[in-house]
């Protein structure tokens, strides 16, 4: 995996936190409760599901929705060589 590799997950992983961060932020004009419980609730709730609908239409639908993830292409993995069970990898 390359340096960019890394930075592209981070910051794929980033957008989503801001953007549920930002969406608790709205939420919180319109509801009155705590509001660390609400905040802490919210981040969490938006960003996993803002995650999870653009990365299901950057899969399913076009590439392109990959930019609200804050990038248009993902981490690419490389696959790792396999050794048989108790062989030191090579």
């Amino acid at each position: 995996m390359t340096v960019y590799d890394v930075v592209v997950s981070l910051w794929r992983t980033a957008v989503p936190i801001v953007v549920g961060w930002v969406a608790a932020l709205l939420a919180h004009i319109y509801v009155d409760v705590d509001e660390v419980a609400l905040s802490q609730a919210l981040v969490g709730i938006f960003g996993v599901l803002y995650y999870g609908l653009f990365r299901l239409l950057e899969a399913k639908v076009s590439p392109a929705f990959g930019w609200f993830l804050g990038l248009a292409k993902p981490p690419a993995y490389p696959a790792r060589p396999t050794t048989p069970i108790g062989q030191p990898p090579v």
